[in-house]
């Protein structure tokens, strides 16, 4: 211990002097290492101390060492903190490099192709009365009165995007969860007893449209000899295990591991296997909100199950909330048991840090204007405003627009929960907290066709969608502000309501 606090070593990783247990979790030399990190911990900083640590103490040679990270702004920022060539990928083009090198080649389509497939199904099938009568059941389970394909285009076209984009997130799972996606015969029979609901009718129509669906996004593809992101880490996989690997690694490094997927942790192992390489894992399964691309949480929760010879340690201390923030999103996230306990420490104090801002239907525009002329008027200086949905951001966005003038000492910021995530600001606003269909928590993204699929093991209620509240609650350095409608508060503010402080605007 005397060693580690007195090592000048630590003193200065990028200019930060690391703690106690930065520095233990950096020197253990177990062969599988989960780190379990708080929000605004230092997780990124003791990633770069660790591979410093590793090629400047214990002389491993920078080929010797993987990082995978799960974008590319985060694989380019640790670029940067590193400034030292070793390999970081994503787990796509860690992919197209393993396939590469194994002379396997694919055409990859294009991003939004799924979202293309998808929206061009829902216009041909205008007169085909057969599978219309399958999406109109799906609704009449949300939708109490006479519906028809039309009005679900115009009336409730809100709603109906939402279905759409939930029919793309469950083809997105379902080929994150399993090697075999990519042969839907195969697939679909070993799945038959899905279709078998005699009293759950709303989700048997939501998974005939789903597999008609499915089944053509996948003769596209191989029609057109081509394949998507989530599929090449599958065909890497069996790469892997047919030819072995070209490039060997003893430590492999892996960033927002909460966010993993069974065909990303299959071609880890592959890699380990073939390799006889140590993991070194970090991340935070509060901030597991990416369950529509695949990610399990289980394998986190669950690590050492996964992975033998393996250890857990914590980063207890925040650096970014302040002990009253931190008190009020801990209390509400770790109500759901299906997650690791952490104790998250903070000397950060601050009075009052949750703020909450009624609205009404309608004056909800002139309420969020004034609250913007107030934090201007206080001297605030850097706002990130954040929504559950793309939709409510634009409607917000095109509202300070209009009325940019008045905002010149204001630096906004507008982003959705989910792209939020790693970011931090003085000042965070939460938009349309409200109890509806498309609130927040959002009740389509949580549907409960995905928990019987997919055989989630939580069991707690909206459990995506409170850490997708406790990731916008922990953005700020000081304060957050909810905006909730007057008498439809959401459940998640009726939750915190009296642990928060109301204020008038």
């Amino acid at each position: 211990m005397k060693d580690l606090i007195n090592d000048a070593f630590f003193d200065n990783i990028n200019g930060y002097k690391l703690d106690i247990n930065q520095r233990k979790i950096i020197t253990d030399n177990k062969t599988n290492i989960l780190v379990v990190a708080g929000a605004g911990s230092g997780k990124t900083l003791t990633i770069v101390g660790k591979i410093k640590y590793l090629i400047e103490k214990l002389g491993v040679n920078k080929e010797d060492i993987l990082c995978i990270s799960f974008t590319n702004e985060t694989v380019n920022s640790l670029k940067q903190k590193l400034n030292l060539e070793i390999d970081i990928y994503t787990f796509h083009k860690l992919s197209l490099e393993i396939l590469k090198n194994n002379h396997e080649y694919f055409k990859i389509t294009e991003s939004d192709y799924l979202e293309y497939i998808v929206n061009e199904f829902f216009e041909s099938i205008i007169y085909n009365t057969n599978l219309i009568k399958y999406v109109i059941g799906y609704f009449k389970y949300y939708i109490k009165e006479d519906l028809n394909y039309e009005l679900l285009k115009t009336i409730y076209l809100k709603e109906f995007i939402s279905y759409k984009k939930l029919i793309i997130k469950f083809i997105n799972m379902i080929k994150s969860n399993d090697h075999n996606t990519y042969n839907f015969k195969k697939y679909l029979k070993r799945n038959r007893y899905i279709f078998n609901f005699k009293k759950q009718y709303k989700n048997k129509c939501f998974l005939v449209i789903l597999f008609t669906i499915y089944k053509i996004y996948l003769e596209e593809l191989n029609s057109s000899l081509e394949i998507d992101f989530d599929l090449m880490i599958t065909k890497a996989y069996y790469s892997i295990k047919k030819k072995g690997m070209k490039r060997y690694y003893k430590y492999i490094i892996i960033d927002e591991f909460q966010d993993t997927s069974i065909t990303r942790y299959n071609l880890i192992k592959a890699i380990q296997e073939e390799c006889d390489s140590k993991i070194f894992c970090v991340g935070d399964d509060f901030q597991s909100i990416y369950r529509f691309s695949g990610c399990t949480l289980d394998l986190f929760v669950n690590f050492k199950k996964y992975f033998q010879d393996s250890k857990v340690m914590y980063i207890n201390k925040t650096y970014r909330n302040s002990k009253e923030l931190v008190s009020i999103a801990y209390h509400f996230i770790i109500k759901n048991k299906y997650q690791l306990s952490k104790k998250i420490e903070t000397i950060k104090r601050l009075k009052n840090p949750v703020k909450l801002i009624y609205y009404t239907k309608s004056n909800y525009q002139y309420r969020f204007i004034r609250l913007l002329d107030y934090l201007d008027k206080i001297g605030k200086k850097e706002v990130l405003i954040l929504a559950r949905c793309n939709h409510d951001l634009k409607n917000a966005y095109e509202n300070v627009v209009n009325n940019c003038f008045k905002y010149k000492n204001l630096n906004l910021k507008f982003l959705t929960v989910h792209t939020s995530k790693g970011l931090e600001s003085d000042t965070v606003i939460v938009l349309n907290l409200t109890d509806d269909v498309l609130g927040f928590p959002n009740k389509l993204e949580d549907d409960e066709v995905l928990k019987l699929f997919f055989k989630n093991k939580e069991k707690y209620l909206y459990s995506e969608e409170r850490r997708l509240f406790y990731v916008a609650l922990t953005r700020t350095k000081n304060d957050v502000y909810l905006m909730t409608c007057k008498n439809h508060e959401s459940k998640f503010v009726l939750e915190i309501k009296n642990k928060l402080e109301v204020i008038d605007v």
